[in-house]
């Protein structure tokens, strides 16, 4: 792979100069200079997905440079590099091979990988499907039982991060293609997380997915220690794990060593980073929430969108993730826009921005490149965050369209209404929210007479004058299912790996984690007096302070009576 510092490239100088003669053109003069422009920067993905990116402060040859850009950098042979098995995840010593999980007939990776990779791959893929679909029915039927012989009927999956994020949202989003199993996300160290589900649910039909690749994280083993220690207080016997634990993870001896069955151990491949690993056996709840047929039609869309990423990767404007990729790049790194705004119109999908947050900002939030150097004169990943429409518009709009700071934005809707009941004009005047922010951030006020509204008071007008120029995609989706939510996710992933390549990073390693998980294991040995674990080094005066300050009024046992 070709390690190199972008704005050391003749490309990059190319698009810096290309910068200064675009940065003061507005939207709408390009607008009024190619009248065919809303058709040469829109992407159609087989019907279902619709991208139109033509309210953007960009031109044809913005994106002609980024196409030399990454010819430079030898985009082809990093993909070919990925997709071939070799560890590009250089600081692990890992393949990154989440495309894998999704290819069942072999279609994409049989153009890279040599025969004998590929089939043990394969293998391990299919050996995993169907242990996830035999589970899948076997629960559904209820040939699954409890301890004391009732059916399952509450699924609790442990996690956090990648183990709990990704197939969170996804179940959520597919509200509409649900069966009757109550699906529950348990992630937060904070106990109220897993006692308000407990509270609410019994022992005798409940299941439990630890689901964590190393066994190791904190927050996960201490919530399934609770969940254990639930089960043995109404049981009375350890035997009954088998019928109410299922452990999610790559180390079997930690898992065994828990007192989860070998039977019920689903092995996480070591090529699948955590944040890409809902299509995995990481996915296990995501199937149970919606059978393992619609689990199939989720890895079928992230598919067809692997496929039209490689198909397109020499059409790159036709290429739906590369097009998100550089314009995140060229509003990140040349306009200084330091934010990226997801929006998504559809309460369904509510928390594909948290998701994103996850995917992008863990990926790309690093300051170190491929070549161990301290990244100085340039950016890697923006800020993401996110919201619901109309939600947001009553939120934080007044920023997007006035504030002194420009927030690029990915709007998200549904074409085809998803919820069973006849509230058509709702959906209507949902969309057409939509499509007047979109109009309103690149035109602002230019197509309303504002000023003959406050023509009498010159003052007052200041206060209602939109300027525009402000950029957004618009990502239309036919319907929410799992084909299309399968293919939207894939289309971040790829996003997030273009620009994670742009920048000169590892994408898949996440290093900046580490550091509070120690730091608080040190704390917590000041808090439980083990003195030889403890380093008194590790912690500054203004923390041991609020250390003192919480352990002096947790002593005062009558501060928990609240409301007295």
């Amino acid at each position: 792979m070709l390690n190199q510092n972008p704005i050391k490239t003749k490309s990059w100088l190319k698009l810096t100069k290309h910068f200064v003669d675009i940065k003061n053109i507005k939207i709408i003069d390009l607008f009024k200079k190619d009248k065919l422009r809303y058709k040469k920067f829109f992407i159609n993905f087989k019907n279902k997905i619709f991208l139109d990116f033509s309210k953007n402060r960009i031109n044809l040859k913005t994106i002609t440079l980024f196409i030399d850009l990454l010819k430079e950098l030898n985009f082809n042979k990093f993909i070919h590099s990925m997709f071939s098995g070799e560890k590009i995840n250089c600081t692990e010593n890992r393949s990154v091979l989440h495309v894998a999980l999704r290819d069942m007939d072999n279609s994409l990776l049989k153009r890279y990988m040599n025969f004998d990779c590929l089939n043990d791959i394969h293998n391990e893929v299919n050996i995993s499907l169907k242990k996830i679909k035999h589970i899948t029915n076997s629960i559904i039927t209820g040939k699954w039982l409890g301890f004391s012989g009732c059916k399952i009927s509450n699924i609790v999956n442990i996690g956090i991060g990648g183990s709990d994020l990704g197939p969170r949202m996804v179940v959520k989003s597919l509200r509409n293609y649900r069966n009757k199993l109550n699906i529950f996300f348990v992630s937060n160290i904070d106990v109220t997380d897993i006692t308000q589900v407990l509270n609410n649910i019994s022992p005798k039909n409940t299941l439990f997915i630890i689901c964590s690749k190393t066994f190791n994280t904190c927050e996960t083993i201490l919530n399934a220690n609770i969940a254990k220690s639930w089960i043995l207080k109404y049981f009375h016997n350890k035997n009954a794990l088998v019928n109410h634990f299922i452990a999610v993870s790559n180390n079997v001896k930690k898992v065994l060593e828990f007192g989860i069955f070998k039977q019920n151990i689903f092995v996480i491949p070591e090529w699948v980073g955590g944040r890409y690993s809902l299509f995995s056996v990481v996915g296990l709840s995501i199937s149970l929430a919606i059978g393992f047929k619609n689990f199939l039609l989720l890895l079928n869309g992230a598919h067809d969108m692997d496929i039209h990423f490689v198909e397109k990767i020499n059409d790159v404007y036709q290429n739906m993730p590369i097009i998100l990729a550089i314009l995140s790049v060229w509003y990140n790194n040349f306009f200084n826009f330091s934010n990226e705004l997801i929006l998504t119109y559809n309460e369904d999908i509510s928390l594909l921005p948290s998701y994103l947050q996850q995917l992008c900002m863990e990926s790309n939030g690093k300051y170190i490149d491929r070549d161990g150097f301290l990244i100085k004169k340039y950016h890697t990943s923006p800020i993401i965050w996110g919201g619901v429409g109309t939600n947001s518009q009553h939120s934080f709009f007044q920023l997007l369209h006035q504030g002194t700071r420009i927030i690029p934005c990915d709007f998200i809707a549904e074409i085809l209404y998803n919820n069973g009941c006849n509230l058509y004009d709702s959906h209507f005047k949902l969309i057409c929210n939509m499509f007047a922010q979109t109009q309103s951030l690149a035109f602002g006020d230019k197509y309303l007479s504002v000023k003959k509204q406050f023509c009498s008071d010159n003052y007052l007008y200041r206060y209602n004058v939109f300027k525009g120029n402000r950029p957004s995609n618009t990502l239309l989706i036919k319907k929410i299912t799992p084909y299309t939510l399968g293919a939207i996710i894939a289309l971040y992933e790829y996003k997030v790996l273009v620009q994670g390549f742009i920048y000169n990073i590892f994408s898949f390693d996440q290093w900046g984690v580490e550091l509070g998980k120690k730091v608080a294991n040190n704390i917590y040995c000041y808090f439980n007096k083990v003195n030889c674990a403890f380093n008194n080094k590790l912690i500054d005066q203004s923390t041991l302070n609020l250390i003192k300050v919480f352990n002096n009024m947790h002593k005062k046992k009558s501060d928990y009576n609240y409301g007295k």
